[in-house]
C-alpha cells in the first residue's frame, strides 16, 4: 500500500467497507491528497514576497506558466498511469518501466535527492514562521529539531504520522478562510502595483524558479491508480480539479494582497498574511500544517523511492531492508534524514527552491516525452484509459526544456550533464530489469523512418563504405583475422553481420536463439558491434548462396562479403558461391585462416609490420578497392602508425621508373599516404608468388588481387585457380584476397 493511499484510508475511515472494496472515488482518492501536496510553504511564506518583488501582473504570469506546465504534465502522467499498474517508487517506477532502468535510475536518483531536499525546504519554512514568534530561537536550530522529531515520528510510528493529516487538512482550509475574510486598509492600485521599478525587483525567471515547486507534487498521486474505482476518470478529474483549485487560490491571493498591502510591506514581511487575516493564529496553523504535512509526506515517500531504487539494484540493496510489523524502510529513512539535514544546515528556502525546480523540470520533461512518444508510436501495448494527443505531451516536454534554459542555462546544462553521468554509470553497471520498456519501440520508430528515407533516396558515392557480411568455414566460431579485420575497417560505422550455420538436422529454434545470444555476447565482450544471423543448412556453401541471394532489408544490404578461407571438401561449391557473389555485384574478400598464428593483432599486442598492396594492372577495380580498404584499415587505432606500401612488378628498369612516377601520382591525386616500391623481374608473372613471399614476409597484412570467373570458364578451372591462390596465401602473413564488384563507384570514391 502506498503512503497516500494509507493517508486516504486514515482520513476517511468512516466510509463503508463495501465502498472501499470497490475502490475510492475522485474526491477522497485523488483530490484531497493532491491538494495536500500543492499547498506548501510557498503559499504562506513566499507568495506575498513574490508579489512584492515583481508586482501583480508578473506574479499572475508566473503562476499561470507554472500551472500550465503542471497541467500538461498531469495529463501525460494520467495517460501513463492508466496504461500500467503503478508500483512502488511513483515517478521512478513510471520512468524505469517506460524508458528503461538506466534512464529511470539517472532521473530517479536526482528525484530522490530532490524529495529529500524538499523536506528541508518545508522544515525551513516552518522554522521561519516559528522564529518570527520566538526570535531568540535560531532558524537552523528550529529546523534541525523539527526534522529530528518528524523523522522519529516517521521512523517509529507510521500510524501516528498518518493521523496528523486530519489536523493538517482542517487547518489549511481554516487558514485560507481566515485570510480571505480578513483584510487591511484598502489600497488603490497604481502602475507600480502591477510592475515595480526594475531596479528594485528580481527577474521573472529567478522568481519563477522560487515559485515553481509550489505547483509540483501531484505526481505522487499516480501511485493511487490501483486503488480507485474508475482510475481513467478519477485520476484526470481529481488531479486536474486539484490543480485548477490550487491555481485559482494562487491567483486570488496575490489580487487580495495587493488590494490590502503595499508592495514594500509584502517584500519586507514574509508573514504579512498573519497580520491581515481575520484570525491571525489560523494563518500560523496553516503554515505549520502545510509545511509539516509536506515534510512528513516526504519523510514517508522519499525512503520508499530509495527502497524501490535499491530493489531494482540501482543503489546497494541494504537500502531496501525493512523492519517491524509494518515493514518500514528504516535505513532508507535515516539516509533521507541525513540528506535533509544537509539541506537544512547549508540551505535556505530561496536557495533550495531553484534547485528543486530544475530537478522537477527534468522529471516533468521526461514524463511528457515518454507519454508523447508512446502515443506517437501507437504500439498495441499502449492502451491508456485516459488519452491525450501526442503533441500536447511533446509541448509539455519542450516547455520544460525551454523553462530550464531560461531560468539558468548553465545550471540546466550541468543538471543534464549530471543526468547523463548517472545514465552512463547505470549503463556501465549493466543494470537489467525483468520488464519490457519502450526503448525497442523508439529504435524501431526511428529506424523505420530512416529506412524508408533511404529506400527512396539516391545512393551517392560520397557516402559509400563497406557493409560486411562475414562467413567462416569453421562452424565453431570466428577466428581473430575475421573479427579484427572487419572491425578495424568498419570501426562501428558500417553494418557488420556475422553469419553462422548449423546442421539441418539440429533445426531447433531454441538452440538457434541460444547460439545467437552466445555469439552476440562474445562479440560484445570484444567491443565489436555486429548483427548475428544463424541459419540451418545441410551444407555451408548452400547457406552462403541463400544468404547472398536474400539477406538484407530494403536499402540496408551488405555490399562486401568476407570469407574465412575455403573448406577443403567444398572447394568446387565455393567456386560457385564466388560466381554467384560476383553476379550479384558483391565485393569479395577472402582471408587466410591459418590458425597456427594470429593473423591480425589483438588489442593487447603491439602491431608489427605495414600494410602491403600488390598492384594488379589488369584488374584496376581490385587495386582501387584494395587502396580504399587499406586506407580505412590504417585509420583504425591499432593500425594508425603503420605505412601503406604500394608494390608492383615490372619487366625492366624503364618501366620501373614509369610505374614509380605513376604510383606517386596515384598517392597525390587520391590523397593517400603511399610508400611506393617497384620490383624488376624478367618473368614478372611467373615470379609473382615467390616475390610476394620474399618482399612481404614481414608485412602486417598483405592485399592481393583476385580475378573474377571468366566468361564460359568451367567451374573446375575456376576452382583450380581459387585453390592455387588460397593455398599460396597460407604461406604468407595475414592476407586478404580482394575481388571488386563492377558496381562499386570506385572512381567517384577516390576523387
Amino acid at each position: 500500500m502506498t503512503f497516500l493511499s494509507t493517508v486516504r484510508e486514515t482520513l476517511f475511515s468512516r466510509e463503508k467497507v463495501e465502498e472501499k472494496e470497490k475502490g475510492f472515488g475522485t474526491f477522497i482518492g485523488v483530490f484531497v491528497p493532491s491538494i495536500l501536496m500543492l499547498f506548501g510553504v510557498i503559499i504562506f511564506l513566499r507568495l506575498g514576497w513574490i508579489v512584492g518583488q515583481v508586482g501583480l501582473s508578473t506574479t499572475l504570469m508566473i503562476v499561470t506558466s507554472a500551472a500550465f506546465i503542471a497541467f500538461v504534465t498531469t495529463l501525460s502522467m494520467t495517460a501513463i498511469a492508466t496504461n500500467i499498474e503503478i508500483g512502488k517508487g511513483g515517478v521512478y517506477y513510471i520512468l524505469s518501466r517506460s524508458l528503461g532502468i538506466e534512464i529511470g535510475a539517472a532521473i530517479g536518483l536526482p528525484l530522490y535527492v530532490k524529495q529529500s531536499l524538499s523536506i528541508a525546504f518545508c522544515v525551513i519554512g516552518f522554522a521561519e514562521s516559528l522564529h518570527d514568534l520566538i526570535p531568540q530561537w535560531p532558524i537552523v536550530s528550529i529546523s534541525i529539531g523539527t526534522l529530528i522529531i518528524l523523522t522519529a515520528l516517521a521512523y517509529f510510528s507510521l500510524s501516528g504520522a498518518l493521523k496528523i493529516q486530519v489536523f493538517i487538512f482542517v487547518s489549511l482550509i481554516a487558514s485560507l478562510i481566515s485570510l480571505f475574510m480578513g483584510g487591511g486598509e484598502f489600497i488603490s492600485p497604481s502602475p507600480e502595483t502591477f510592475t515595480p521599478e526594475p531596479a528594485t525587483s528580481l527577474g521573472f525567471w529567478t522568481i519563477f524558479a522560487i515559485f515553481f515547486p509550489a505547483m509540483t507534487g501531484v505526481e505522487a498521486t499516480v501511485s493511487l491508480s490501483g486503488d480507485l474505482r474508475k482510475p481513467e476518470r478519477s485520476l484526470p478529474l481529481g488531479t486536474l480539479s486539484a490543480l485548477l483549485v490550487a491555481y485559482a487560490i494562487y491567483m486570488l491571493i496575490p489580487v487580495f494582497l495587493v488590494k490590502n498591502v503595499s508592495l514594500e510591506l509584502l517584500s519586507a514581511d514574509p508573514l504579512i498574511m498573519q497580520n491581515i487575516a481575520r484570525i491571525p493564529s489560523l494563518i500560523i496553523l496553516g503554515i505549520w500544517g502545510a509545511t509539516i504535512s509536506s515534510a512528513l509526506g516526504g519523510l514517508l515517500g522519499a525512503p520508499r523511492m530509495l527502497q524501490a531504487l535499491a530493489e531494482d539494484g540501482v543503489v546497494p540493496r541494504i537500502f531496501a531492508r525493512t523492519f517491524g510489523k509494518d515493514k518500514q524502510p528504516r535505513i532508507a529513512t535515516l539516509t533521507t534524514f541525513c540528506i535533509s539535514f544537509c539541506g537544512v544546515y547549508f540551505g535556505s528556502v530561496n536557495v533550495l527552491a531553484p534547485l528543486l525546480a530544475m530537478i522537477c523540470l527534468i522529471c516533468y520533461g521526461v514524463l511528457n516525452f515518454s507519454a508523447g512518444f508512446e502515443t506517437l508510436m501507437a504500439n498495441p501495448s499502449w492502451r491508456p484509459r485516459f488519452r491525450i494527443h501526442w503533441s500536447i505531451s511533446m509541448l509539455g516536454a519542450l516547455l520544460c526544456v525551454l523553462t530550464m534554459l531560461m531560468i539558468d542555462a548553465g545550471a540546466a546544462i550541468m543538471a543534464v550533464a549530471l543526468i547523463i553521468l548517472f545514465y552512463l554509470i547505470a549503463k556501465r553497471r549493466a543494470l537489467s530489469g525483468a520488464w519490457d520498456d519502450m526503448r525497442y519501440g523508439i529504435l524501431v520508430f526511428f529506424s523505420r523512418f530512416a529506412i524508408y528515407q533511404l529506400a527512396y533516396s539516391k545512393s551517392v558515392a560520397k557516402s559509400w563504405r563497406p557493409h560486411f557480411l562475414v562467413f567462416s568455414k569453421n562452424t565453431e566460431g570466428y577466428s581473430n583475422n575475421l573479427l579484427e579485420f572487419t572491425q578495424a575497417i568498419s570501426q562501428s560505422k558500417g553494418f557488420l553481420t556475422m553469419a553462422s550455420f548449423v546442421p539441418q538436422e539440429l533445426d531447433n529454434e531454441k538452440e538457434k536463439q541460444e547460439l545467437k545470444r552466445t555469439i552476440a555476447k562474445d562479440l560484445q565482450k570484444q567491443n565489436i558491434q555486429a548483427l548475428v544471423h544463424i541459419m540451418h543448412t545441410h551444407k555451408i556453401t548452400a547457406g552462403m548462396t541463400q544468404m547472398i541471394k536474400s539477406y538484407g532489408l530494403g536499402p540496408l544490404q551488405p555490399n562486401t562479403l568476407v570469407f574465412g578461407g575455403v573448406a577443403d571438401n567444398e572447394s568446387q561449391e565455393f567456386a560457385q558461391v564466388m560466381k554467384e557473389a560476383y553476379l550479384k555485384h558483391f565485393n569479395v574478400v577472402i582471408l587466410n585462416e591459418n590458425r597456427s598464428k594470429d593473423l591480425l593483432p589483438l588489442q593487447d599486442r603491439k602491431l608489427a609490420g605495414d600494410i602491403h598492396i600488390w598492384w594488379d594492372e589488369k584488374n584496376i577495380e581490385n587495386s582501387e578497392l584494395m587502396l580504399i580498404l587499406s586506407y580505412m584499415l590504417q585509420t583504425s587505432p591499432l593500425w594508425k602508425k603503420t605505412r601503406i606500401c604500394l608494390k608492383g612488378i615490372v619487366d625492366n628498369e624503364t618501366l620501373r621508373k614509369q610505374e614509380m612516377e605513376k604510383f606517386k601520382q596515384i598517392g597525390i591525386s587520391k590523397r593517400l599516404p603511399l610508400d611506393v616500391e617497384i620490383l624488376v623481374s624478367d618473368e614478372s608473372r611467373a615470379c609473382f608468388y615467390p616475390l610476394v613471399e620474399e618482399f612481404s614476409k614481414n608485412a602486417g597484412i598483405v592485399f592481393i588481387s583476385m580475378r573474377a570467373p571468366k566468361i564460359n570458364e568451367s567451374m573446375e578451372d575456376y576452382t583450380t585457380y581459387l585453390n592455387e591462390i588460397t593455398l599460396f596465401s597460407t604461406n604468407l602473413p595475414p592476407t586478404a584476397l580482394v575481388l571488386s564488384s563492377k558496381s562499386t563507384p570506385l572512381d567517384n570514391i577516390l576523387k
